[in-house]
């Protein structure tokens, strides 16, 4: 029987874990949280309810396979070590863990300053400060917020603010206000709906997306390679499109071209940053020499993107696993070990997680090799064990009512 180890259960490691067992393919899934959900659950914002609910729904009926064992809250390299997981002779171990740590700001002194976030804990405050009992980050939403970054993540947070700063406004004056029904309508339709004019809400300082290159490269849809240069211009024209009508309903304001350089501190207060433009050439930004200026911001989001966290004995190239080949995910110095989705496509988003883990699958399916019965017994009895460990008892759907 062939035996694998996936570590991630959510977009990429469950589209893996269905492949496999389709070829009967047994998959031991570990997961740090309590349901492998993922960023689906946490990186998504709330107002993403129907398609959070489809892709819990397609992750649960993995789970519930015969040939898949869910581990719970257990984190690699903190409940059990890379060589505890690589010395059991696995047909393969996958890494489907995802990206979780916010790529640090290119200037660390930022992070001092109590009026700085990184999108991940900031979109987790979004979700979750609402609720009953909440004890996590707290963010205090101003006007004239500057996010950092580019792509769809980015016009998330600029989302969240706008959204917050008119819930601010007319949460006393709408009954039964609705911040999720706001986003789904854009606010201008929602407010209107409510004999509201967006206007007379006075906000001085829409949040302003700050990006570095120009909004034709900016990844709001995708281009394959090989495309023909008329269709390559009209997808860059298309980009420019949805973010317009991304304007429209949410009112954030756009820098492109806009590269920060380095930041606005007046009497140890972080107002701003100072900025340089750029031009596009060859489609990479080139500073415009003498361009340097400040650009005010009473709150600064960095949404450049996540990483892999570094885990002891896993190769690592810089900040990021040490892949040898994109396509099949082969970790250099490691045999029989694979990375998927985000945690080395750098990229967040759920299409490109479940398009890298067919691949990877595809590509690595039929050489995966049988294990020996000392094998599967080592298998069994370390499942075994770390279920035991978290009060897992293997019945996945009772698990996940105790939620």
């Amino acid at each position: 029987m062939k035996a694998v180890l996936i570590i991630g259960g959510a977009v990429s490691g469950s589209t893996a874990a269905k492949k496999l067992t389709a070829e009967g393919v047994r998959c031991v899934i570990i997961d740090q949280n309590h349901m492998p959900y993922g960023k689906i659950e946490d990186g998504l914002p709330r107002w993403h309810e129907k398609q959070r609910t489809k892709e819990y729904s397609k992750i649960d009926d993995i789970m519930c396979h015969e040939l898949v064992d869910f581990v719970p809250l257990t984190r690699l390299g903190k409940d059990i070590s890379f060589e505890d997981i690589y010395n059991i002779d696995w047909s393969c171990v996958y890494f489907a863990n995802g990206a979780w740590k916010d790529r640090p700001f290119p200037i660390s002194e930022i992070e001092r300053f109590s009026n700085f976030y990184y999108q991940n804990p900031f979109v987790y405050w979004f979700n979750h400060y609402h609720e009953n009992g909440y004890s996590g980050p707290s963010v205090e939403i101003k006007e004239n917020a500057l996010v950092i970054g580019g792509g769809l993540a980015s016009i998330d947070v600029c989302k969240i603010i706008q959204l917050e700063l008119a819930r601010q406004k007319v949460e006393s004056k709408i009954e039964d206000f609705d911040i999720v029904a706001m986003a789904h309508k854009g606010i201008p339709k929602y407010l209107a709906l409510h004999d509201i004019d967006y206007k007379a809400l006075n906000i001085q300082g829409a949040a302003t997306l700050v990006y570095r290159r120009d909004v034709e490269n900016m990844p709001l849809t995708t281009i394959p390679d090989n495309l023909d240069p008329a269709m390559v211009e009209e997808r860059k024209s298309a980009r420019r499109k949805v973010l317009k009508n991304m304007q429209e309903k949410f009112l954030f304001n756009v820098s492109e071209c806009t590269q920060p350089s380095g930041l606005h501190i007046v009497d140890d207060n972080l107002e701003g940053l100072e900025i340089l433009k750029s031009k596009i050439v060859d489609g990479k930004p080139i500073t415009i020499e003498g361009s340097n200026s400040i650009l005010k911001g009473s709150l600064i989001i960095s949404s450049i993107g996540s990483l892999p966290e570094p885990i002891d004995g896993v190769p690592m190239d810089g900040s990021t696993y040490n892949i040898v080949d994109k396509e099949s995910g082969k970790f250099d110095e490691v045999d029989k070990v694979h990375g998927m989705g985000n945690a080395i496509t750098g990229q967040g988003n759920i299409k490109a997680s479940r398009v890298s883990a067919k691949t990877v699958s595809d590509l690595t399916v039929d050489l995966l090799k049988d294990v020996s019965s000392d094998t599967i017994d080592t298998i069994n009895s370390k499942v075994k064990d770390w279920q035991e460990k978290v009060s897992y008892d293997g019945n996945y759907l009772e698990w996940k009512t105790k939620k």
